[in-house]
């Protein structure tokens, strides 16, 4: 009876920190990216379609300082830096990923190595994944 308590116990922990430590992560970036200089901040994000204010509201969701979009397109068989996949991404998948509400859920499902089997359930990003895979196929 102890034992699973415990685990639920060590499991929240956990959760804490990584919490404590993603947040710190963001915080970091946040500053590291306007560290650039305004002019060139509004270029980067004019180029993914983001506003300042959707930019900073992005920051504050879980693993913002992360980019889980390449490595959900590296998980699905897209390359990222091909030309399709550079212009999808600059097209609107990487804004969509930036504001997503389902980063917590992305992120685990990429850690455990099968966003593949389940990103078409909760992924706004979906469709253009499947348009990128379609474009790939010889």
């Amino acid at each position: 009876m102890a034992g699973p308590l415990k685990r639920e116990t060590i499991e929240a922990w956990r959760f804490a920190i990584s919490f404590l430590v993603d947040r710190d992560r963001s915080k970091a970036a946040r500053k590291a990216f306007w560290a650039q200089g305004l002019d060139r901040c509004a270029r980067i994000l004019n180029d993914i379609g983001l506003s300042r204010s959707e930019f900073d509201d992005g920051v504050r969701l879980p693993y913002a300082s992360e980019d889980l979009l390449t490595s959900a397109m590296r998980s699905t068989g897209i390359d990222p830096d091909t030309f399709r996949s550079l212009q999808a991404a600059r097209g609107g998948m990487s804004r969509i990923c930036i504001t997503c509400s389902h980063r917590r859920q992305c992120r685990g499902h990429l850690d455990a190595f099968d966003f593949e089997d389940h990103y078409q359930d909760f992924c706004p990003n979906s469709l253009s994944f499947a348009k990128l895979l379609e474009d790939a196929r010889p």
